[in-house]
This record gives C-alpha cells, structure tokens and sequence, in this order.
C-alpha cells in the first residue's frame, strides 16, 4: 500500500527531470522530492486563502447560500502573488487544505528512510517514465508503411535494381557531413552487390551543416545531368566538402559545370531536399544515417552492422515470394 500510494508524487516530482538518477544517489532524489513538496505546499496555501477570502466575501454580501459552496457557473480563481512573495499567514479557524501546514523539514527524515529502503523503486520508475516518453517520440515503422509512395517512389533517386526487378527496397535518410553515413556508404553498396534484386533509395537530411545543403543540391543537379550516384559516391570520398570542392568533382566525372551551379541553385532543384528533409522530420528521425526497409517491422537509426541489414534484406524477400 505504502508503495502504490507514493508511486504518483513521485512521478510527479520527477515528470521535469530529464537525466535519470542513480539508485545510490539519495541526497538528489531526497533534495528533488522536498523541493516538490515545497512549492506544492505554498501552492496549496494561496489556494486555501484565496477560497477563505471569496467565502467571507459572500457572507459580508448576505448571501443566503451555505459557507463553501458556489453557484453555478462560479469558480474560485488562483491568487496571482509575485515571485519571491511569502503566502499570507493562516489564522483562525480556518479549513486548511491537506499538507497545508506541513513542514516539508519535518518531512525530510521520513522520506530518506522511505527512499533508502525504495531506491532501486524509485530508480525504475522514473527510467521507466523517461523511457516511455522517448519511446513515444521515436520513429514508429507503421509511419514509414503509410507513407512508401512518399519513401520510395515520389522524387526518388535509386541505386541498384530497377523498378521492374527490384523485390526488396531499402531507403536511407543520410548527411553528405555525416561521420557515419560515409562509413555506410560502402557498406550499402556491398549489399547492392550481393542483392540484385535490392533497390536503394537516398534521401537526403542535411542537418549538420549549410554545406550538408549544398552537397545534397549538388548530388540532385548531377541526377538531372543522369550522374547521380557516381556524383553521391564522390561527394563521400571528399575530405571537406564546400563549392569548391563540388565544383572540381563535377569536372572530374565530365559534368557541365556551369549548368551544375545553375541547376544547384534552382528553386526546383532546393525544393526536392527540402521535400526530403521535410520528410524525414515528420517521420521523426532525429539523426543520420536512417534506414527503412518496405514492410520491415522495425527501423535502423545509425550505422547498422552489414548483416543485420542483410538478414532484414533476406526476411522482406521472402515475405514478397
């Protein structure tokens, strides 16, 4: 009884807080819980006096109704007081709201004793409340099953095998900036490789810098001149990426250069990335690389080892026959 009846205010106490605590860390748990309950308390006070002062209100008005009751259609409203401002002090006979005039000190020694004696409790439960509100903001796969048109069809740029061949579609959310997202890169080529009948899918989340944006408009002019994924392959290989750097790849890989600055820039060209980025966010990813497999049943947020990816690849095959 004792534990379901403190499960709530502790939760409560700790809904702010975003790190987890240790379950040796009493004095931290102790000190959050007493802050709590002080502000609670003074809360509790004002509305305790506010109550007082509207009833003696009504009385002085000769209003016939009963001492604590309302008519309809009335509320009490909450005192405004000014930070740092003391509650007014309780006297009389006063009907005191619960733990109105509690003393959060004299709290203190019980709660340590109920802290200590529950901490491996209390540690689970507020990691479990944390962790069901990250859970809650995580991508959810059925989002990305709602949405394939919008993944792997509408303004896609594919690698692998053509649409009339391709039995398994893989999609990644990546940033040409992105650490991992070059170390990806070979990986998912690999796979390409070993898969014939595996189409990939790039979409670009250019999160991390402005020339994230610019390389990602530079890869989709280059599709325009039918040099997409040797541009997207080369852009990796860069070690810093800027104009420059984009502009010499280009004339490496026999592109019109001019028309590659031209295209970049374009208003059609900076409306495809951000069509993708929009997407991603809304699918809530929150970071680079992002894979999704068609009528996969979970998501891969990072690098993702090659088999793991694999296997995934070998489960939507034979779903499809």
């Amino acid at each position: 009884m004792k534990r379901s009846l403190l499960t709530l205010p502790l939760l409560l106490a700790f809904s702010v807080a975003a790190p987890a605590y240790a379950a040796d860390n009493t004095d931290s748990i102790i000190n959050a819980l007493l802050s709590r309950i002080e502000g609670l308390t003074e809360r509790n006070t004002k509305l305790t006096v506010e109550n007082e002062r509207l009833l003696a209100e009504r009385a002085a008005q000769g209003d016939s109704q009963a001492r604590g009751t309302l008519r309809p259609g009335e509320y009490l409203r909450v005192p405004e007081v000014s930070a740092g401002q003391a509650p007014p002090k309780i006297g009389g006979d006063m009907p005191l709201l619960p733990g109105a005039a509690l003393d959060a000190k004299q709290l203190d020694p019980l709660f340590r004793q109920w802290v200590q004696a529950n901490a491996g409790f209390i540690y689970d439960s507020v990691n479990k409340h944390l962790s069901d509100q990250q859970q809650a903001s995580m991508p959810k796969p059925a989002d990305f099953a709602a949405r394939r048109d919008e993944l792997f069809v509408k303004d896609a740029v594919k690698a692998g095998a053509p649409d009339e061949a391709a039995k398994v579609r893989l999609v990644m959310f990546a940033d040409y900036n992105c650490r991992y997202c070059k170390e990806m890169q070979p990986v998912v080529e690999d796979l390409i490789a070993k898969n014939p009948d595996l189409q990939v899918v790039y979409r670009d989340l250019p999160i991390l810098s402005p020339t994230s944006r610019l390389a990602a408009q530079a890869a989709r002019a280059a599709d325009g001149q039918g040099k997409y994924v040797e541009f997207h392959k080369g852009l990796y290989k860069l070690p810093q990426i800027d104009e420059n750097a984009i502009l010499d790849l280009a004339a490496r890989l026999n592109l019109d250069v001019a028309k590659l600055k031209k295209d970049m820039a374009s208003a059609d060209v900076a409306s495809l990335v951000t069509n993708d980025f929009n997407l991603g966010q809304s699918l809530r990813i929150g970071g680079t690389p992002f894979f999704y497999i068609d009528g996969g049943s979970r998501t891969f947020p990072g690098a993702v080892p090659a088999a793991e990816l694999q296997k995934v690849i070998e489960q939507a095959r034979g779903k499809k026959g």
